[in-house]
């Protein structure tokens, strides 16, 4: 790799990872938005990020600060909206102002939109584990979904046909491929399918007798249906997958959890 690519793989990784710095609660995090305006200068300098894109990254935080601030009211439903709409578009690369980043040398390319959404929605939106404790407590109320998960999904793998022999010789970056799936791909599909879209319909209807199992179940199925690009039966494995997924978030309240297992599952169905 490049040095403006080990800078960026270094600067992001730490810039994430200081939102996790435990012990600690409602710090302002200037560490994190330091090196995060490290990364965005790093892409612009590299001519990964266009003005345009910043642009996006300004309207996405803007409107991420604007659903914080205002917990109630037509404000924090606009807000939301532009919040979500922002999010899939940049998380599906669909807005322009963003190119390719060689982290994988010739193999493969990640952009930079997505790892903004990861980010931003971690910094402003969810909230973050901020004690160890509140680890284990997390930990102590999902631990049988996390062991189940994996069997029921597996299971599901393997009668789609999907199951083959342990490759890890095929994965000449594999540690590149896990850092980029842990802090870009899971993060910003947690944050927003659970973070966002499970936890607004739990809350919309949480007078509802089965309300929570309904988000969970709607935000599951959309999830499902981001993945329709491969096919139907991945489509299937990625709603059930989602279902567990929500069921952590859920039990746990805690976004982490449905990272961790959303993450394990990702590292056995590349390895297998």
């Amino acid at each position: 790799m490049s040095f403006p690519v080990i800078s960026f793989v270094l600067l992001f990784t730490v810039a994430m990872l200081s939102l996790w710095s435990l012990p600690q609660r409602d710090r302002t995090h200037w560490l994190s938005w330091c090196l995060f305006a490290g990364v965005l200068t790093v892409c612009l300098w590299q001519g990964w990020l266009q003005p345009l894109g910043l642009l996006w990254t300004g309207l996405l935080i803007t409107s991420a600060c604007l659903y914080r601030k205002f917990e109630a009211g037509w404000q924090h439903d606009l807000a939301l909206i532009v919040l979500m709409a922002l999010s899939l578009a940049l998380a599906i690369h669909a807005l322009p102002g963003f190119s390719a980043i060689p982290v994988f040398a010739e193999q493969d390319y990640r952009n930079l939109d997505k790892a903004c959404v990861a980010f931003v929605l971690l910094a402003l939106v969810t909230p973050r584990i901020a004690r160890w404790r509140e680890l284990q407590s997390a930990l102590a109320v999902t631990w049988p979904t996390l062991l189940i998960a994996p069997i029921v999904l597996f299971s599901l793998v393997w009668w789609l046909g999907g199951i083959d022999m342990p490759r890890f010789g095929a994965f000449q970056y594999f540690w590149l491929w896990a850092w980029g799936n842990l802090l870009v791909t899971c993060v910003a599909e947690e944050l927003f399918f659970r973070g966002l879209v499970q936890r607004t319909l739990a809350i919309k209807w949480r007078d509802k007798r089965f309300g929570w199992l309904a988000a969970i179940c709607l935000a599951s199925l959309l999830f499902g249906l981001a993945h329709i690009g491969g096919g139907l039966s991945f489509v299937l494995l990625a709603t059930v997958a989602g279902l567990f997924y929500g069921a952590v978030y859920h039990l746990s309240r805690r976004i982490e959890m449905a990272i961790l297992l959303h993450f394990f599952i990702n590292l056995l169905y590349g390895v297998f």
